[in-house]
């Protein structure tokens, strides 16, 4: 069979685009270090790419979330830890003073420890985690607690984060479950901590006046009613920073696996590809060589 000039002239720039084909994509992957450049060089593997990226993008907001909800709950229970200390602190007062007998100067300097630690306990319960007041509630611009009343002027709402997908973390405590001892979903008890303190405070008397026993005596029960109720919201955040941390290492397991699947459909075997390159550029200098004999043959040479 006689093969005409022009379809081996044809045969050969096909073999040619082909292998130039084959050159620029070898050496694009050593270029960009990366087997997928565009669409079309892997459909599928595109696909579960974008897939794996929109994954990647909520992990990492899981983490943002999980960071600022940790900042926030180590602030409560730095505040849980002070109210705690202050409440041991008007315990012990309260204990020394307890039968009543105590002089008038000795009155007097309890109730101007109670009313002190009272206004202590107070600037713990508004401590703020940036310009947000841990116990406010969602109503969190302005501080829940006032010196002057013992009225909550936070709201009764959580906050919640989402740490994983479909999966949430409550992280604010309300004041009015902390202090108070209403609402619910958790409530802690039902002490009005702020209340018993007045109690107490009038309790004592002061120079001039004498003091309850039996209200002091009363008020020491409650104020320990107040101490397990401060004591329940401590392990109440306690629990919520454990599983915050739980989720914050799966969160990252489930990165790394990720990152490691994106890895081996992404990352170039260079030493392999550097092999092909060089064995492809052989091949295409020999094919250019077998090209440029053949347009230089005549038509006489293939009758």
């Amino acid at each position: 069979m006689r093969i005409s000039s022009n379809t081996a002239a044809l045969n050969a720039i096909y073999n040619l685009q082909k292998g130039q084909t084959t050159l620029n994509r070898l050496t694009e992957l050593t270029t960009s270090d990366q087997n997928i450049n565009r669409p079309s060089d892997d459909p599928t593997a595109t696909s579960t790419l974008l897939n794996i990226s929109d994954a990647l993008n909520a992990i990492n907001q899981y983490s943002t979330n999980i960071t600022k909800a940790t900042t926030s709950l180590d602030a409560t229970n730095n505040a849980l830890t002070g109210i705690s200390d202050t409440i041991t602190q008007a315990k012990s007062l309260v204990d020394s003073i307890s039968n009543g007998s105590d002089s008038a100067s000795d009155r007097q300097s309890a109730h101007d420890q109670l009313v002190s630690l009272k206004q202590q306990l107070i600037d713990y319960a508004n401590t703020q985690s940036g310009d947000t007041y841990v116990f406010g509630g969602t109503s969190s611009a302005t501080a829940p607690f006032s010196s002057t009343s013992n009225s909550y002027s936070g709201d009764s709402n959580q906050s919640k984060v989402e740490i994983a997908e479909n999966s949430y973390q409550t992280v604010n405590i309300t004041g009015d479950r902390l202090l108070k001892g209403s609402g619910s979903n958790p409530s802690y008890g039902s002490t009005d901590i702020l209340k018993t303190l007045d109690n107490l405070i009038s309790a004592v008397g002061d120079s001039t006046t004498t003091s309850d026993a039996t209200a002091l005596q009363q008020g020491a029960k409650d104020l320990e009613a107040g101490a397990t109720q401060i004591n329940n919201a401590q392990i109440d955040v306690a629990a919520r920073m454990k599983r915050l941390d739980t989720m914050s290492t799966m969160n990252t397991n489930n990165k790394t696996t990720l990152e490691n699947v994106v890895s081996d459909i992404q990352n170039v075997d260079l030493t392999m590809v550097g092999v092909e390159l060089s064995q492809q550029q052989t091949a295409y200098e020999a094919a250019l060589a077998a090209t440029a004999k053949i347009s230089s043959l005549s038509l006489l040479d293939y009758l």
